[in-house]
């Protein structure tokens, strides 16, 4: 599966009510696996990473 599809998923599953704590953090771990692995560039990288913020700002639930 493409690197770009997986932290789609990961970042679609954060909008979830039912998404488990803390998954942001798996997220950010599998972007950051996917650069250091060169499957991702640097850009790519830092698209995702603000997404992920943006992503975990909206999350259900979160502490204001």
């Amino acid at each position: 599966m493409s690197p770009h599809i997986e932290i789609d998923n990961d970042l679609e599953e954060l909008a979830k009510a039912d998404c488990p704590p803390l998954y942001e953090v798996l997220a950010l771990r599998n972007i950051t696996s996917f650069l250091q692995a060169q499957k991702i560039t640097i850009e790519e990288f830092n698209h995702y990473c603000e997404r992920l913020n943006r992503a975990v700002a909206r999350r259900p639930g979160r502490a204001a």
